[in-house]
This record gives C-alpha cells, structure tokens and sequence, in this order.
C-alpha cells in the first residue's frame, strides 16, 4: 500500500476517534502511519532511516514484526510517558501507528498480524477481492479516506455531529446561549436572528454578535450600530426569536478583570478605561439623584438604578462617560472585560 494511503487512512481514523483537528495531533499520527514499513529499505522510512531499517530487514520479513499486534502493544506502553505532554498525542501515535499496519491486511499479501506466528491475516478471505498495492482499488480508499478526512476536520471545526444537529435542527436561544457558554471566550459568536422586536413589533432579520448569556435561554448581543438587545423568550428580553442560526466567527481574545473602586471622580476612572471595554458591576454614588441612567425599553438597559446603587451590566465606555461622567464615585465592585475583536 502506498504511503500516501497509508498517511490519509491513519490521520482520517485519529481525527475521528480523537475528535481532534489539531495540526500536532493529526502529524504523529501522520507520521505513525509510516512507521511500520520500517522493515523494509523499499519503502519511504526504510530510506529514510536505512541504517535501521537495513538491520531489520535482514531479521525479518517484510509485515511480519512490525505490523502485528504485539508491535502496537509494544509501542503502546514505551510512548506512555506521552501522556504527560497531551492524551492525544498518546492516542494519535498509536491509532497512527495501528492503522498503519492494519491497513495492509487488505492487500494480497497480508500481514502476520499475529507474530511470532508466519501465519498471514488477509482481509477478505476471497483473494479475488485483495486489494493491489497500487492499484485502481486503492486510488478509491485513498479517495475515499482524504475525502472523511476533510469532513471529519471541518465537522470537528465546527463543533461536532451533535452540535451541527444542534444548530440546524434546534435554532432556539437555548442552543444559542450554550454555544456561547461553550466557544465565546475563544471564538466570536454570531446569531442570525428571524422575529420580532418586542417593543416596537417590527419584523427582524439580522445577524447579531454574541457578547453575553443572561442564562439559558437568552443571550445579549450587538448590531451593526453596535447596540444591544436581550434575545430570547423570556419577558425581559426585547428581540423575540422565531428562529436563530447561530455560527461561530474567527478567534477572539477576552481579558476579564475585576476592579474594586473608592472614593474617585467617575470621569477619572473612565478616562483609563480602554474604548472596547465592556463593564459590570455596581456602584454607589455621592449623588444618586442625578445620576443618568436612560430610560429605554426598546435594546438592553446596560445602566439601570436599583435598591439605591447604579446597575451595570455589559456597558460601553461612552455610555458611562455619559451617565456618570460628573458624579463621584464612593464604592464600586466591577468586571471589565475587553474584546479583541473591537
């Protein structure tokens, strides 16, 4: 068999049985893959490593040693100090290596899957039906093989046969808000939203990005213009979804901190609050009387005024420069997160 098919059929099997599409993962179990032939100086490890492979080709036949269940259980307990780098890496190594044997059971020769003993395992027991290495039969398996490979990478990528389900099938704000528990300290988050606005029952359809989940059922997320809006169909949400197709964006990096403040002029403050921040918290003021919070009931209330402390939740710097930006500041307790992707 060639090495090529031998490469696609070993990584296909670990991306799958790993659920992994990682670069590292997917090379060792690239490179196990050709790790058997090693018996033989024909080969492209033989040439390779040819001194090695010289020395074992004049010990053993050509798939006897090393491609036989005591070489993968051999392999199995040596690389076991793998473990400590990555499991997968472990596992790639060793599907990598198996299948890089086990394949060759399906050509006309076999393997002595069993050795020490000569006796040769070839799948199937017709020999009409063999595979030739070479052959038209393998240009279809390795076809067949690239062909998992990339869908299996491209499912993994995006979250798995569940989760695809999830997305096409279940377009609710629960599978949205648990996309985002899942992937939205990693990725961008984006919903395609299908409804109505709740307030001013205009028709809505529009992507939104992720920025908040209020819990289970509901997330918090940002237009175009880049105001927010409450999505689900609880009471307090403004946007009610008939349908929502969620999808997950490019890599996104999210610093979260959180900040304990007293006695200082708010504007004080703001002005080294990076423009991308997001703030939650509360905060007590020396005057709550004139404090700003905008009365809105049409996108998400980010700054509200309740049991006499001000209430923030995901507000943007211009909106607390513009709420708070003359009051003095007794107390606050806040998380400030800041998104790379703004």
């Amino acid at each position: 068999m060639m090495a090529l098919t031998h490469l696609a059929i070993s990584t296909c099997t670990a991306a799958i049985i790993l659920g992994s599409a990682d670069g590292y993962v997917l090379g060792i179990a690239a490179i196990a893959s050709q790790l058997p032939d090693i018996d033989t100086t024909r080969s492209f490890t033989g040439r390779a490593l040819y001194p090695v492979a010289a020395w074992i080709e004049t010990k053993y036949a050509h798939r006897s040693v090393t491609h036989s269940f005591a070489a993968s259980g051999v392999l199995a307990i040596a690389s076991i100090p793998l473990v400590m780098f990555s499991w997968q890496y472990w596992g790639a190594l060793n599907i990598g290596f198996f299948m890089g044997w086990f394949a060759d059971c399906f050509t006309k020769a076999g393997v002595a899957a069993l050795y020490p003993s000569n006796k040769r395992l070839v799948i199937p027991g017709n020999p009409n039906n063999r595979m030739r290495s070479g052959g038209t039969g393998e240009y279809w398996l390795l076809a067949t093989a690239i062909a998992l490979l990339i869908i299996s990478i491209n499912l993994i990528t995006n979250g798995g046969v569940v989760e695809n389900f999830s997305r096409s099938m279940l377009k609710d704000p629960a599978t949205a808000s648990d996309m985002f528990r899942r992937y939205g300290s990693e990725k961008q988050v984006f919903v395609q939203v299908k409804g109505v606005h709740g307030v001013t029952n205009q028709s809505i359809d529009q992507e939104y990005k992720v920025i908040g989940s209020t819990g289970q059922t509901s997330v918090i997320a940002k237009d175009s213009k880049g105001i927010l809006y409450q999505i689900g169909n609880d009471p307090a949400s403004q946007i009610k979804p008939n349908s929502i197709d969620t999808r997950i964006g490019k890599d996104v990096s999210i610093t979260s901190k959180e900040m304990i403040l007293e006695d200082i002029l708010a504007i004080d403050w703001l002005n080294g609050l990076p423009n991308n921040a997001y703030v939650t918290g509360s905060l007590i003021v020396d005057d709550l009387d004139q404090a700003k919070a905008p009365l809105v009931i049409d996108r998400f209330p980010t700054i509200s005024i309740f049991a006499g402390q001000i209430q923030l939740s995901n507000a943007s710097k211009q909106e607390l420069i513009t709420g708070l930006g003359d009051q003095y500041i007794l107390q606050a307790r806040l998380i400030i997160k800041v998104r790379s992707d703004e």
